[in-house]
């Protein structure tokens, strides 16, 4: 998984989900392995912003996942702004479209 940049709690929930995916695991998997529900992966991965920072960040260790934490006062380094577009980019683009009816 190429890294990638969260804005929100929606994108860090799709990010979970689709490492979860790649691992092979299901949500009651996951959350056998953290200690909690099912339902508390379910809302995780739909973007809960009250989830609770310290299971997140054991998430994040369950799913060898990594974070990085940036000071955004510049602007971002030459490297990421010539980045190819990753497959969660291109999802979250998708996500910040309006719904057509």
């Amino acid at each position: 998984m190429k890294d990638t940049t969260l804005r929100n709690a929606e994108q860090l929930g799709m990010t979970i989900r689709l490492k979860r995916k790649e691992k092979g695991l299901s949500q009651k998997g996951l959350a056998e392995l953290l200690g909690v529900e099912r339902k508390w992966v379910l809302r995780l991965e739909a973007g809960n912003p009250k989830a609770e920072f310290g299971l997140v960040l054991k998430t994040f260790e369950v799913l060898s996942l990594r974070a990085h934490l940036s000071n955004h006062d510049g602007p971002p380094p030459r490297e990421d702004r010539h980045a190819s577009t990753s497959r969660l980019d291109e999802v979250f683009r998708r996500l910040q479209r309006p719904v057509r009816k």
